[in-house]
């Protein structure tokens, strides 16, 4: 697992992703998320859980959501689960409101994600700064989907982390 802190922007906002989305990282995520292993949770970020809760510290988590009947089955929600350790208050505010699976859907079905997320809990951000989280950023659709939610709620400021991000396609000249 190399480590290599990537920025990169989601629409106008600031993003990090700790590691590219390598095969090795792809097996873990679904070893974890996939297979219920609860034990992998803090392997993704643990070495860095201080460094994240310093350069985080002023901000809420606010998470991905999962399916709530995947969360059920599994015990456990994985994106909360491996950010929780930060040790910053968590805001469990959006929810996914169908079962819409990323990994086996189209690149057209993966930006329409925005008909299946929704804020579960309004509350007023005008205070806040927050930090949206997810384990694997591909398209963006699912980040900017949650992002045009939060917005609405008025935050401070918004950052993006990630534990993991695909590699940009070169395109061919």
């Amino acid at each position: 697992m190399e480590a290599l802190f990537i920025r990169f922007k989601v629409d106008r906002y600031d993003a990090v992703s700790i590691y590219y989305y390598s095969p090795f990282i792809k097996k873990l995520i679904y070893q974890f998320k996939g297979c219920y292993d609860y034990e992998l949770c803090d392997v993704f970020l643990h070495e860095f859980y201080s460094y994240l809760k310093l350069i985080y510290f002023n901000r809420v988590v606010i998470p991905i959501p999962s399916y709530k009947n995947d969360d059920e089955l599994r015990g456990f929600n994985h994106v909360m689960e491996i950010f929780k350790r930060m040790g910053l208050t968590i805001l469990d505010i959006l929810e996914k409101t169908e079962k819409h699976k990323q990994a086996i859907s189209t690149v057209d079905e993966r930006h329409k994600v925005y008909k299946y997320l929704a804020i579960r809990e309004p509350i007023d951000l005008s205070k806040k700064n927050v930090l949206i989280v997810d384990d694997v950023y591909t398209t963006g659709s699912t980040m900017k989907s949650a992002i045009n939610l939060v917005e609405k709620l008025n935050p401070k400021s918004i950052k993006v982390l990630v534990v993991a991000k695909t590699k940009p396609k070169h395109s061919a000249k």
